[in-house]
């Protein structure tokens, strides 16, 4: 018997029949103890297939013998399978039966059209089987309505993205009847259909659209949506198609996608830059609009510099034979001036920049691309074609050409320079010279003597017309064409005479032309960079503070160039890195420098591991110097130091939070402009950017540290509570806070004697927390003001005001009339009851107050606390979920449910609990909202994408009670749905 079950296929037949029998009925097999199932092991569903044959009943009987499990798929897929080998007639009998009968589930039926698409070569009887079932579907489309026929809808969505179904129904030519018809809605299924296979067969997709490239009318917006979504790199008759469409208008004002075309085709990116180049000139000459307007660009399709760069380095030859004519023709077409070198509108000048426009990458591009042929000397007719024009940007090319074989073409550029000189005038926006200075550079070493001086020559009569005009004499110009073109002869070429004249150029205009520098954008830098900063002694330190007193000033030589500020902070990295070293520096600072290296030094030392007594010091010369503007960073210091403070920071720290002057008015009350309020009137965001703010800070820190601070501090303590700031004050909370952490009493009766006469500063985040953690042991004390909360005029105060009497009202019965006032308030009040409610719904002892306050919140009118009262499922956490089951329900059946399912379906998804089978109702609920919706963009219909993964862990972990049956209809159910979820997780099951 051992042998038999691990013998081959082949000795089946020697099985003895009460096995086979068992493994045929039961679906498993008892052998030496053990038990088999179908679903583990291929082998046993093959047994199944060969035994299944010889049986006389049908699938369809056996399996309506059964609740149709999910193991049964794998039988019914070995069984199909086998008989479609084995016994075709019966194979086409049993697949037919199994799809037309009622009492079959529709995930088996679904797994028989999903075998049916991946069959390689169709017969004629599935033929006749697939054209039964989509033939409803394909009515639905002829009448332009909706496939009431679920099952049909199934086969057709199998049979629509199958490969092998492509190539039958194109056989049969229905494809091209399909798109011949005068049925719109036939012609854009079929275009829809050759859009999911143009991947896999772009050849004959090609092939089946050629036709119809020129049709124009409805056939434009086809072709677009298809070539947008296309790709264009596996196919030559495609990309020729793609071609043809940017030629006669069709891909006009659409952004092309060519990254994969980037990567495994970029000889072919020329090309399609070139058409596109060309069509785009058209359209816009024809719309009669200015080729120089900013933003116009004459390529469109995505990224296109970089791809153009990308495209001119990997294939040059392809790119100079295919851009270079549309260039030339472009610039051709569109000059502006008529003396050379002439100017045009789309490359009126040339400007290097980081991010350059797509037609500055062409001429970029080409540049490069021509200097590298020319190296190898395969540039062809390039030459001619650029030396008989006398465009600038012909001009400009032929340069780069020359220069890029300067030893081959010495001569021939030099003796084309003297005869035309006018070419001289070649070059950048910032440097006008700079493209013929650069060929005479690379050339002048390698012509012979004769033609050097030649061009020497030249260039000390040459006078380009700008320098001769009114304007060039008045900015003294004349000479500077001369000047640096002389510049890029090496001294010892140049004549006697030339070098004198040089040398009387240079005394009047300094140095030659420079290198086009680029459009420069990004932070402004220390003046000494952090590597030589990181080198500096002491003395050099010093030197530099006194030297850098003032603030960055811009200049145009060096425009990031910083000042005293980003030297400070490359000070402050080096006081991080050697604290003591910079710390005892810093006691050194002249008296009358920049406060900000103090104020830096300070802010470093902070987190420093040095000693105390030490950044004391420092805080003592920062506050007898600039006191003022290092009041922030000495309070930041103080309050961050373990060590007992002696009295004299003690008082630092007194006239910086009751003294200094910062803040002098409440900025998060104050208009910014454009309809803002600076801290986008956030009043502690506000108070945490003040002095005084800071040191209230820092005074909470040291009292939390060490409650000995409390006497020494509460002289401070009951100045800051009379503070004439608000934002100051929601600092100051934060200490009574501190203090009432060691002293309840003391903090209490701070807290009674704070001024709070701004009512926003009792919803601000100390001042709720000092409430909250009082309320346990104080509410009779603080009713009066969760009252006023609960009441005030501002919506976040009485958003807080609810919070505090729903915390109240968890330990005190007292508080629920304060709660039942603010479910019948506004919606702010009924948020904060919300937001208590969802907080606590995982704790025992508070649950049923919370579930009784958010079952009703579920149906609120407002839409922000309905979604709160949802988030409640996200504080459940590791619990299990079947003790909820009642609050589920109620979920369910609310109005929220439909918008606000997320944070219920991630407690389920990521529940390591058994799923409760209240699941079921969930999904179950979600299937009817998306039915209902049919809206692919709610976030109803996102969270139902979850739902397919929910179904099937329910079932799995319900398989022996009735909420297996309850899962295993919701599968047939989002089968029938066509849920995208669906088809992974019965991959994931049948694996």
């Amino acid at each position: 018997a051992t042998q038999q079950l691990s013998a081959p296929r082949e000795c089946l037949d020697d099985f003895p029949p009460a096995y086979l029998d068992q493994l045929t009925s039961e679906g498993v097999l008892t052998f030496d103890g053990h038990r088999y199932g179908f679903g583990h092991e291929s082998f046993f569903d093959y047994c199944f297939a060969r035994v299944f044959r010889r049986r006389s009943d049908s699938l369809v009987s056996f399996l309506k013998g059964s609740d149709q499990h999910l193991f049964r798929r794998s039988q019914v897929r070995q069984v199909l399978a086998y008989l479609r080998e084995a016994d075709s007639n019966r194979y086409a009998e049993e697949l037919d039966a199994l799809l037309a009968d009622a009492g079959i589930r529709p995930h088996l039926k679904d797994l028989a059209f999903a075998l049916l698409a991946e069959v390689n070569d169709p017969t004629e009887k599935e033929w006749a089987i697939a054209e039964r079932w989509t033939a409803p579907a394909l009515k639905a489309v002829e009448d332009g309505t909706t496939n009431t026929d679920r099952l049909s809808a199934i086969a057709w969505q199998r049979i629509f993205g199958s490969r092998s179904w492509f190539a039958e129904i194109d056989r049969r030519d229905l494809i091209e009847k399909w798109l011949a018809s005068e049925n719109g809605r036939l012609v854009d299924m079929a275009v829809t259909y050759l859009n999911v296979h143009q991947r896999r067969s772009p050849d004959r997709v090609a092939a089946l659209l050629e036709p119809y490239a020129d049709r124009g009318g409805e056939w434009t917006q086809r072709l677009r949506t298809l070539m947008e979504r296309a790709v264009y790199h596996t196919n030559r008759r495609f990309f020729n198609l793609l071609l043809r469409l940017v030629d006669n208008g069709t891909l006009d004002d659409i952004r092309l996608m060519l990254y994969e075309l980037e990567k495994k085709r970029p000889e072919w990116v020329p090309e399609v830059t070139a058409h596109r180049l060309r069509r785009q000139l058209e359209v816009l000459r024809a719309a009669g609009n200015d080729l120089d307007m900013p933003g116009k660009s004459l390529i469109g399709y995505d990224d296109a510099a970089r791809l153009i760069a990308k495209s001119a380095a990997a294939a040059p030859a392809e790119f100079v034979e295919h851009v270079l004519p549309a260039v030339l023709d472009i610039s051709d077409s569109t000059l502006t001036d008529d003396e050379p070198p002439r100017r045009d509108a789309v490359w009126p000048m040339l400007i290097r920049t980081e991010h350059p426009t797509d037609e500055d990458a062409c001429l970029t591009g080409l540049a490069g691309a021509l200097a590298a042929l020319a190296q190898e000397g395969a540039v062809g007719q390039a030459v001619a074609e650029l030396r008989h024009r006398n465009t600038h940007v012909a001009n400009h090319l032929l340069l780069a050409l020359y220069g890029g074989a300067a030893e081959r073409y010495a001569d021939e550029a030099v003796l084309l320079l003297c005869a035309e000189p006018w070419r001289f005038q070649c070059g950048y926006s910032d440097s006008s010279n700079w493209c013929a200075m650069q060929l005479i550079r690379a050339v002048v070493t390698h012509c012979t003597a004769a033609n050097r001086v030649g061009l020497e020559t030249e260039i000390l009569r040459y006078v380009p017309p700008f320098e001769r005009t009114i304007a060039g004499i008045q900015y003294k110009q004349i000479g500077r064409t001369q000047f640096d073109l002389l510049s890029a002869i090496p001294k010892d070429l140049r004549s006697i005479r030339a070098n004198a004249h040089y040398e009387e150029l240079k005394r009047k205009f300094g140095e030659p032309g420079r290198e086009p520098r680029q459009a420069i954008a990004g932070m402004v830098l220390s003046p000494i960079d952090k590597s030589a900063a990181d080198l500096m002694t002491d003395d050099q330190w010093l030197r530099a503070t006194d030297k850098y007193r003032e603030d960055r000033k811009y200049t145009a030589a060096d425009p990031l160039k910083g000042g005293a500020l980003e030297l400070a902070r490359v000070l402050e990295t080096r006081v991080k890195e050697q604290p003591d070293r910079f710390a005892r520096l810093s006691l050194k600072f002249l008296a009358d420098a920049n406060p900000v290296y103090l104020e830096h030094t300070l802010a470093g030392l902070k987190t420093a591991e040095v000693q105390s007594d030490l950044k004391i010091a420092v805080c003592r010369k920062a506050y007898a110097e600039s006191a003022g503007p290092c009041g922030k960073a000495i309070a930041d210091l103080l309050g961050s130091i373990e060590d007992p403070l002696p009295d004299d920071a003690v008082r630092m720290l007194h006239w910086i939070a009751t003294e200094h002057e910062d803040p002098a008015s409440e900025a998060w009350r104050m208009d910014a402009g454009r309809g803002q309020s600076y801290y986008n009137g956030e009043m502690h965001t506000n108070g945490i950017n003040t002095t005084r703010g800071r040191a209230a800070d820092a005074v909470r820190d040291l009292i939390l540290t060490d409650p000995a601070y409390i006497p020494r501090f509460k002289p401070t303590i009951e100045r800051m509570i009379r503070d004439r700031s608000a934002a100051v004050l929601s600092c100051v909370a934060g200490t009574l806070r501190a203090v009432a952490y060691h002293d309840r009493t003391l903090g209490m009766q701070l807290f009674g004697s704070m001024i709070l006469a701004e009512d926003r500063l009792l919803a601000t985040h100390h001042v709720c927390e000092f409430i909250r953690n009082a309320l346990r042991g104080s509410f009779p004390a603080l009713q009066p003001i969760v009252e006023r909360m609960l009441r005030s005029s501002a919506p976040k105060v009485r958003e807080a005001g609810a919070r505090m009497a729903s915390l109240a009202a968890l330990e005190y019965e007292g508080a629920a009339a304060l709660v039942a006032e603010a479910l019948r308030g506004d919606p702010c009040q009924r948020l904060g009851v919300a937001q208590v409610a969802t907080a606590n719904i995982g704790a025992p002892e508070y649950r049923a107050w919370c579930e009784a306050k958010l079952t009703v919140l579920f149906d609120d009118c407002v839409a922000e606390v309905r979604k709160e009262a949802a988030s409640c499922f996200n504080g459940i956490g590791s619990q299990s979920l079947d003790s909820y089951v009642e609050l589920i329900t109620a979920f369910c059946d609310s109005s929220e449910f439909a918008d606000g399912a997320f944070w219920l379906l991630r407690s389920l998804e990521n529940s390591r609990e058994r799923l409760p089978g209240i699941t079921c109702m969930v999904c179950t609920r979600l299937l009817d909202i998306s039915s209902e919706s049919r809206d692919i963009g709610t976030d109803c219909y996102a969270n139902v994408l979850t739902v397919a993964k929910l179904i099937f862990r329910t079932y799995q972990q319900h398989q022996n009670d009735k909420w297996a049956s309850r899962s295993l209809d919701l599968i047939d159910r989002i089968c029938l749905a066509g849920l995208p979820g669906a088809t992974d997780e019965f991959e994931q099951f049948d694996r």
